[in-house]
């Protein structure tokens, strides 16, 4: 039914069925009783065609009419197969919507009058058929017998069609008009793949449906063959079946990373300061997370000078900069001063210079030790070894021009109070780092042979074309998991800027830059966005780069920076904007303050009657009734459409300022072969076992030597213990009965069956 009025006239009762159903009864009657309406048969059957051709035309719209006015009342859900998510070349699926516009605003409107209300709002009657329907599912579902009766209501219910009566109602909070609005305009939603360069910011308060939006955009990027990164900072267990799940499906599970700060048993293992361009980006990395307001900032200044030194000796020494080495170094500064000054010292000697340096250090060490011989000491060197103060005393008489030499002897030279002050910041927050586990983790030692999990490093992923998942853990730790994830994205930016300037291949003949397609999702941005994350939106688009963040408000973000300049410069560099509900109202405006104003059409109904005292007129009164258009410039969407979407749905902006609103279908993992129930069981003990500061005594995992043994992620027997890796174990070999993670499920879980 097309309709160009002004007014549409949908919230009112679907006259059409009753021309629908004289016309379908012209029809029988031409059809089987032709003589009645006085015809020969053969134009009998020529008028019952065309009766019920109209018939058909108006029962349609009349079905159109009830099915606008069903989804006025009644959310939709859609589940889909992850196999069944559509993947496109060249397109992006955000799922089921329209694009809005001004006719919407209008409907909206006018699904609000008072008088809508029958239309909009279920009926007493058609509640208690849905309760009916939900109950005798629930039945039917119980482990106890079942009537018949409530077994076949169970299977009406079952069934997913708008003109079901027994169909359950989701609950999903928020208002169904927002949608039902467009219900009969409904469609994919799809953007340019080309256009994700520009970034996409997803904002939504808790429970809303942002983290599996995620699985959606990331279940796609995982099977248009990009590399694809996922940093999630709460570790949801069913974010990583999914992706490990469609690793497998598109035959990329030896591509495929786990990374997790809270199980790091089962975790590859990643230095998030071994890889860099350049020397200083390792002390900017281990330095980000201290604060740096007030007095705090000569502090911070101090603790990255000094540890830009260290990091520059450890470099020097051929030794691969980790947090666990950075924290040896910082509190124990004398044992890496002695290596490099041995080092310096060779090179010189090796040169023609102080050929005679060993000799003279062993005789500066006998007179430290004779008090009538001793050279002058500064005071705070008093009570240090004799072998350090005499280095510390060659050094100076050397004359040696090596800046981080002189930086070394400085720090050894101060006094331990006042050296302890200085880095008083930057020792317990390395001690965080490099505690337990999680230590081990992030800090791996590359010569352990007894150590099979996997280090992977950002441009070896890229390279490979690798799928990774990242859980912070923040629930249990937010300052560790706030330090790794930034020294990640600080990673991913220096890795960026060395594609921009040379791509994959600097080599390549021709000397074309080939750029990888790299989408990265960071969920809850706010726990890790720090200095680095605005040079990442900024600028990395350019090195292949398609970042979508996900976050809950704009405070969050402008919380983190600390600035909200900062946190403006971040959110404008989002040329695509998805709102879920958000309880924000400044939040929604990021939004509705850039859609444009519409007019809308109020319908005022007049009346009125005028007595009249002339005779012999025969009139006595004239009434008057008049239908008074007016109309009204209202913003095409307002804030309180964003604070009362249901869960799963958004208004988005996308491409140039295209409003649309979308529907997200749920990934339905229900019987999926690619996820055994083993892994499952994993997952739900993950679940189970999920730390938080709250279980800290009893769970902590520095509290036993061996607590990968003592803590079993499933049963005894192992992990995992049925087809998801194959096992090969020696019933002859206690060590591999009794360990709770063995090297091949490790492997599978990490990367894949690599």
């Amino acid at each position: 039914m097309k309709n160009n009025a002004v007014l549409e006239a949908l919230l009112r009762p679907p006259v059409e069925i009753w021309s629908a159903a004289t016309a379908w009864s012209v029809t029988a009657t031409a059809a089987l009783a032709p003589w009645a309406l006085m015809m020969p048969p053969s134009l009998g059957y020529v008028a019952a065609a065309g009766s019920g051709y109209f018939g058909g035309v108006r029962f349609k719209q009349a079905m159109r009419i009830k099915r606008y006015h069903h989804h006025l009342k009644y959310y939709k859900v859609t589940k889909i197969a992850p196999a069944k998510i559509p993947v496109a070349p060249g397109e992006f699926y955000l799922g089921e919507g329209f694009e809005w516009s001004q006719a919407h605003t209008q409907r909206k409107r006018e699904a609000l009058q008072p008088q809508a209300k029958r239309f909009v709002r279920p009926s007493g009657k058609e509640l208690a058929l849905r309760s009916l329907g939900s109950k005798a599912i629930e039945q039917a579902q119980g482990k106890g017998p079942v009537k018949p009766i409530v077994r076949a209501i169970a299977g009406i219910a079952g069934i997913d069609h708008w003109l079901n009566p027994l169909q359950p109602h989701p609950d999903l909070g928020g208002s169904p008009i927002v949608h039902g609005v467009g219900s009969m305009d409904e469609a994919p939603v799809k953007i340019r793949q080309s256009s994700r360069n520009g970034h996409m910011l997803v904002m939504g308060t808790t429970r809303v449906g942002k983290t599996r939006l995620l699985e959606l955009f990331a279940i796609q990027d995982i099977h248009a063959g990009h590399v694809t990164i996922v940093i999630d900072p709460k570790g949801d267990a069913d974010l990583m079946l999914r992706m490990y799940a469609e690793c497998a499906r598109a035959g990329r599970l030896d591509q495929f990373y786990m990374f997790h700060l809270g199980y790091p048993e089962i975790s590859a293992r990643y230095n998030g300061i071994g890889n860099f361009s350049r020397i200083t980006e390792v002390a900017t990395r281990a330095t980000n997370a201290l604060p740096s307001s007030g007095n705090s900032a000569a502090f911070k200044e101090f603790s990255w000078r000094f540890t830009n030194i260290v990091a520059q000796a450890q470099v020097a020494l051929g030794r691969v900069p980790t947090y666990e080495a950075l924290l040896k170094d910082v509190t124990g500064i004398d044992g890496l001063f002695m290596d490099y000054a041995r080092m310096v010292f060779a090179q010189q000697a090796r040169q023609g210079r102080l050929i005679d340096w060993e000799v003279r250090l062993a005789s500066l060490e006998l007179a430290l030790q004779d008090r009538k011989t001793a050279p002058p000491v500064p005071r705070a060197l008093a009570d240090r070894q004799p072998e350090f103060v005499a280095m510390f005393l060659l050094i100076k008489e050397a004359k040696i021009n090596d800046t981080v030499l002189a930086g070394l002897a400085a720090a050894f030279s101060y006094e331990r109070s006042f050296y302890e002050k200085i880095i008083a910041s930057l020792g317990p927050f390395l001690e965080k780092l490099t505690t337990g586990a999680v230590g081990k983790l992030i800090s791996p030692d590359y010569y352990d042979q007894t150590d099979k999990r996997p280090i992977f490093d950002w441009m070896s992923v890229i390279r490979q074309g690798g799928v990774v998942y990242v859980g912070l853990d923040a629930l249990s730790d937010s300052v560790v998991s706030s330090a790794v994830g930034n020294s990640m994205l600080a990673d991913l930016v220096s890795v960026g800027g060395k594609l921009y300037k040379t791509g994959l291949d600097p080599h390549a003949p021709d000397g074309k830059i080939v750029l990888p397609t790299i989408c990265a999702h960071f969920d809850e941005v706010n726990e890790i966005a720090g200095p680095e994350f605005v040079p990442m939106v900024n600028k990395l688009g350019g090195s292949g780069f398609r970042i979508t963040a996900y976050t809950q408000s704009a405070f969050d973000i402008e919380a983190k920076v600390g600035d909200k300049a900062k946190a403006g410069q971040i959110l404008d560099n989002f040329n695509h904007l998805v709102m879920l509900r958000v309880r924000s109202v400044t939040t929604a405006k990021l939004l509705t303050d850039q859609v444009p104003e519409v007019e809308v059409v109020h319908l005022t109904p007049m009346s009125g009657v005028t007595d009249t005292a002339a005779q012999g007129t025969g009139v006595d009164f004239i009434s008057r009734n008049d239908d008074i258009w007016t109309k009204t410039k209202v913003p095409m969407i307002e804030p309180a459409d964003v604070l009362e979407l249901p869960q799963g749905q958004a208004f988005a902006l996308l491409e140039g300022n295209r409003r649309f609103k979308i529907r997200i279908p749920l990934a339905d993992a229900r019987n999926d072969e690619f996820v055994p129930q083993s892994l499952q069981n994993v997952a739900a003990q993950m679940k189970a076992r999920y730390r938080t500061s709250e279980q800290w005594a009893s769970e902590t995992d520095w509290f036993t030597e061996n607590w990968l043994n003592s803590q079993p992620i499933a049963d005894g027997t192992g992990m995992i213990a049925t087809d998801l890796a194959v096992q090969d174990l020696d019933p002859d070999d206690d060590t591999q009965s009794n360990s709770a993670i063995n090297t091949d499920t490790m492997g599978l879980i990490t990367r894949g069956h690599g």
